[in-house]
């Protein structure tokens, strides 16, 4: 499986957020990872057609083996992340990721598979 399907939900005994696995038609979030310096990502999502216009969610097209999710993935070029000046662009078109060129990192402009999630993360 390339992506797993997760759930927020609400822990009873202190109210803090917690993900659990589901069925992609329930999913508020998405696991992937990745070759590069952030190799586990879990990230908000939309189902395909639904607007995700003002919700700061990713649309994804619901496949685990293929994942697609628009619009691009970009981590580390916040001024408020300890990321030491390195910065990852990308996009995940089909169970693949490709790394933009303006990623600081050795995967810079590269297409690679995007790595299996195990059923313990």
């Amino acid at each position: 499986m390339k992506a797993r399907p997760l759930k927020e939900t609400k822990r009873p005994s202190d109210g803090n957020s917690v993900y659990v696995p589901c069925e992609p038609s329930e999913a508020t979030h998405l696991l992937i990872r990745t070759p590069g310096p952030w190799p586990t990502r879990i990230l908000p999502v939309v189902h395909g057609n639904t607007t995700r216009a003002g919700t700061g969610c990713w649309s994804w097209n619901g496949d685990v083996e293929k994942p697609t999710l628009k619009p691009s993935i970009l981590t580390g070029n916040e001024p408020h992340h300890a990321s030491n000046g390195r910065k990852c662009h990308s996009f995940v078109n089909d169970g693949t990721i490709q790394f933009l060129s303006d990623s600081t990192h050795e995967f810079a402009g590269k297409t690679m598979d995007l790595l299996d999630v195990e059923d313990d993360e």
